[in-house]
């Protein structure tokens, strides 16, 4: 294992900033990556983000490999001397280990350069809110650095430790989060008949939304509705409430699927809004696409981990959580590739979790196993 890559992790570990914010950690990725000497590093992709390549001058293909810059408002449990200076935010997520991967995919292009074709290293803001993928690929400056194929690694605790988990098509849900709001007129608790109270609405709501789940994940119109926040009204008991809202996060295996989903709760809304005499409004304020892997990209991933000698598991269905490269597999061809992190390993956006070092040089490995065989 490379010292220096471990020591970057632990360094970016220490100073975890959230999405939007990572100025300190691009300086660090900048800093870090210019003893490698690449072709070029330009910042301020998409807000904070940071693409460094290492270009061949020989015609051949254009490849982009991704890893996230942001961490997580979570507290931390101690992992030691490298614990997050900032109470309040840490890297729950493996970002920094995601990170010291692409680096060192980096440090190996400048030991054993390129003999045709781009590599472009993308450190991309805020993948955790959902918004960072949108704010790189909507940046002019990005245009140039649109890729022939584009390959993201996430670490997976629960999967073998350093197996490498692909499947073509849908990797991570299609997921969204958005808010219901409820507005009727408040009334005195004595005279309810006198104002428009959301309650009932909210209740039914809730239940008849529920009622839309499909959680078989086998199922091709697997869908899922979690109530992540409700209120209604404010603790005064003399007072019938006039206003409610409901907070959901739905998932669907698909982008299609998860539309429909979204509209069929809205159309719920609505309905129990007119028969309740109130207005309703909803505002999406996370959106995730599905990770949907091309064939063609995933079977090159699966060449490369196959001659590093790595597990390969082939999953019957994807995770259910949703993953910020989504976007990008809209758009080029993409594979997303799960690591193991180790079967009993704590999971992601746990207090106590943290990146496993080890993994650090198989990522870097496979990494560097599809460029070579790319440029063959």
């Amino acid at each position: 294992m490379s010292d220096l890559l471990t020591s970057f992790r632990h360094e970016l570990h220490a100073h975890p900033e959230l999405a939007h914010s990572e100025h300190g950690t691009a300086e660090r990725v900048v800093s870090f990556m210019q003893q490698f000497n690449p072709t070029e590093i330009v910042t301020e992709i998409g807000g904070t983000g940071v693409v460094v390549t290492f270009d061949s001058g020989v015609e051949g293909p254009r490849m982009l490999f991704r890893c996230e810059l942001d961490a997580l408002p979570i507290v931390e449990i101690g992992v030691g001397s490298y614990t997050s200076v900032d109470v309040g935010v840490s890297h729950k997520c493996g970002h920094d280990g995601h990170m010291a991967m692409i680096a060192g995919l980096g440090k190996a292009l400048s030991e054993r350069p390129l003999k045709r074709g781009v590599v472009h290293l993308l450190f991309q803001p805020a993948e955790e809110t959902g918004t960072g993928a949108s704010a790189v690929l909507d940046d002019p400056a990005f245009d140039r650095f649109r890729p022939d194929f584009a390959v993201a690694i996430h670490n997976m605790p629960g999967f073998p430790l350093h197996a490498v988990v692909i499947k073509s098509g849908s990797i991570t849900a299609a997921v969204r989060s958005f808010v219901v709001r409820f507005t009727g007129r408040v009334a005195h608790a004595s005279e309810p008949e006198k104002g428009e109270n959301p309650s009932f609405a909210v209740a039914d709501l809730l239940r008849d939304a529920d009622a839309l789940v499909v959680a078989d994940q086998l199922d091709p119109n697997f869908r899922l509705v979690t109530p992540v926040h409700v209120s209604v009204g404010s603790v005064a008991y003399g007072v019938a409430a006039g206003e409610g809202e409901v907070h959901f996060t739905i998932r669907a295996s698909s982008n299609d699927g998860l539309a429909e989903l979204q509209s069929e709760i809205a159309e719920i809304a609505e309905r129990v809004a007119s028969r309740d005499g109130l207005t309703v409004t909803i505002d999406v304020v996370e959106d995730f696409f599905a990770n949907i892997n091309d064939p063609g990209v995933t079977e090159r991933v699966r060449r490369a981990a196959e001659s590093c000698g790595h597990e390969i598991v082939v999953p019957d269905v994807g995770m259910r959580a949703g993953e910020d490269f989504g976007l990008f597999t809209e758009r080029f061809p993409c594979c997303l590739v799960l690591l193991g992190a180790g079967e009993e390993h704590l999971p992601i956006h746990n207090a106590g979790y943290d990146f496993p070092d080890e993994l650090i040089p198989t990522g870097v490995e496979l990494f560097e196993e599809i460029v070579r065989q790319a440029t063959a």
